[in-house]
């Protein structure tokens, strides 16, 4: 199996990690607030990342990490931070079916970003298989009944929130792929969360209640780990990973498959019901997806017969 393969395999692992975080997170949010809930996530994460930068084969020297300090501190501040606070602030304010279709805003603005920042041509098949993703994470996410069809405050300023956390995590992505040139997967992961920690912490002590650490029950500690290692550490390197054989705007687009594994693991999570609608929505995702990755396929053949 080729690199690009193996690439494409992380990044859709990554997806179902990712949107497996959002349903674990409403399971506990009865417990933990959201920018609690962010801050123990990237908190119980450091150590691991820790070790595993500690014996990875390829250790950044303090050298590189000097050089590309501005880089990391985008990263983490974009990523880990920001972009993950909104997005969980969003998530508690509006309904996790929301949360989801907004998430998959995140290539519009990645392929905004990656044209004059990266250079990466805005294609007709990124163009069409943009469309067609956004489309379908919108149809999967749709769910026209009489308690959502009045209009809520609460759920609509949720969502402009979730919204404003989708541009951050563009930012995070293109961040990224500048970044993995010259700082492995691994200690990108590490530094910038390790930065990114404690501007969560002050968030949290500031705008959420820190003392519901002293009454979390067993499960909502186990629920934190399982966040931290798997849906964390695992997820992130293999996004990094990843953006060294994608390109970034490719990456963000597969991203709309997290608004598949949503819906399927709500239903097994969290006992919710699915449409035809919404698995119309999804085969649409997938379709677009596939469109997008085109380009790249075609160029990557082509440079392989050169």
């Amino acid at each position: 199996m080729s690199r690009t393969s193996l690439a494409y395999l992380a990044i859709i692992l990554t997806t179902v990690l990712w949107a497996s975080s959002l349903i674990f997170a409403k399971l506990i949010f009865a417990e933990v607030g959201p920018i609690v809930f962010v801050a123990l996530r990237y908190t119980l994460a450091v150590p691991f990342l820790l070790v595993i930068t500690l014996q990875h084969k390829k250790k950044q020297t303090v050298e590189d990490v000097k050089k590309n300090w501005k880089l990391l501190l985008v990263a983490g501040l974009s990523g880990p931070f920001i972009s993950q606070i909104l997005q969980y602030i969003g998530l508690e304010l509006s309904t996790a079916s929301d949360a989801i279709l907004l998430l998959n805003l995140t290539p519009i603005f990645a392929v905004i970003l990656a044209a004059p920042v990266l250079n990466e041509k805005i294609t007709f098949e990124k163009t069409v298989g943009l469309v067609l993703a956004t489309i379908g994470a919108i149809l999967i996410v749709m769910n026209i009944t009489p308690e959502n069809s009045t209009f809520d405050i609460l759920r609509f300023l949720g969502a402009i929130i979730v919204i404003v956390s989708t541009f951050f995590f563009a930012i995070n992505g293109i961040v990224g792929k500048i970044a993995i040139k010259s700082i492995d997967a691994v200690s990108l992961t590490f530094y910038s969360t390790l930065i990114a920690v404690p501007f969560i912490w002050i968030s949290a002590t500031l705008l959420d209640d820190v003392t519901v650490l002293f009454t979390m029950s067993m499960q909502s500690w186990l629920i934190m780990m399982w966040v931290a290692v798997v849906n964390t550490v695992i997820a992130f390197i293999l996004y990094y990973e990843s953006m060294k054989h994608i390109e970034a705007s490719l990456v963000q687009i597969m991203l709309n498959l997290i608004a598949v594994w949503g819906i399927l693991l709500s239903i097994f999570i969290l006992n919710e019901t699915v449409t035809f609608l919404q698995i119309f929505g999804g085969t649409i995702t997938v379709i677009g997806v596939i469109v997008a990755q085109m380009a790249q396929a075609r160029r990557k053949s082509n440079e392989d017969h050169l």
